[in-house]
């Protein structure tokens, strides 16, 4: 029986029930802008999900099929316990240099940003993505291969449990502070958790700016936090973040946001600010 329709359909159900929980709970109305965050995430689900593995798949499909066609299904008989870590790991360090590369290099962040530019940060920002955005991630390329030589469950596992943190740590509701909150005794253990795996406190921070605790330029894993703590880029604030989004968020045109290079537009003009009230002038006399 072939696993990937059941894997699907139940991220779809976790994601919808995800949304649905922030949607009723009045959390999406918290964004300045609310219409345009769904308009992007339904572009952007769209793109990732029904287009860009579509291609991928089938451009990598076809290309092992000529290529490597003795070499189809060759790694079925793979261990699972050794086929999913190994996978898992390897897909973690590609997003990780992925991402920051697209925050050191300018033209890839142009691509990257439109995942950044939200001024508030819930689950839709999941799927808050550029066009071109999904073409590079490492789990649609690496999803093909996997299939192609039989590791489809070990692939579906680490996509799973790459998903299920994604989707915690871009929830609004902040799980985890809540938890250290009512189980003071659980400190020791959130020490060396968060060191280890990325939790909504260290990916909130990366979505802020305009405060001490915020850090974009880092807390780049997805899943595995330890690889910004080797290398670097970890911070650990410990903290509620104030403000989301970029300082140019209200001045950026939608279509480059979804399109850029292809489409290119100047920054929109700065939002106007009311006047400042004054008194009425006495008439004189």
């Amino acid at each position: 029986m072939d696993p990937m329709p059941n894997v699907t359909l139940f991220i779809l159900g976790l994601f919808l029930f995800a949304f649905a929980t922030e949607l009723f709970g009045g959390r999406l109305k918290r964004s300045p802008r609310p219409w345009r965050d769904v308009l992007f995430m339904l572009f952007g689900f769209g793109s990732n999900v029904l287009l860009a593995g579509a291609l991928i798949g089938s451009a990598i499909g076809w290309a092992l099929t000529h290529w490597l066609p003795a070499h189809a299904g060759s790694l079925s008989g793979t261990a699972f316990w050794l086929a999913f870590p190994l996978i898992f790991v390897i897909e973690e360090f590609a997003h990780y240099c992925l991402h920051r590369a697209a925050h050191e290099w300018r033209w890839l962040w142009k691509v990257h940003r439109t995942h950044h530019s939200a001024q508030h940060l819930n689950v839709s920002v999941v799927y808050r993505y550029n066009f071109f955005w999904v073409f590079m991630l490492p789990q649609t390329w690496m999803g093909a291969i996997a299939v192609y030589y039989g590791l489809t469950a070990p692939f579906l596992a680490a996509v799973l449990t790459t998903y299920i943190v994604n989707l915690g740590t871009h929830s609004s509701y902040r799980w985890d502070l809540w938890l250290r909150e009512k189980l003071p005794a659980s400190e020791p253990v959130w020490k060396v958790l968060e060191r280890i795996i990325t939790l909504p406190d260290t990916h909130h921070a990366h979505h802020a700016y305009g405060s001490k605790n915020a850090h974009p330029n880092g807390n780049y894993a997805v899943t595995i936090f330890l690889f910004d703590v080797l290398f670097g880029t970890a911070k650990i604030p410990n903290s509620r973040q104030e403000k989301f989004g970029l300082p140019i968020s209200p001045r950026l045109h939608w279509a480059e946001e979804l399109l850029w290079p292809v489409v290119k537009k100047p920054l929109l003009p700065k939002p106007e600010t009311a006047p400042l009230t004054t008194a009425p002038e006495k008439p004189a006399g």
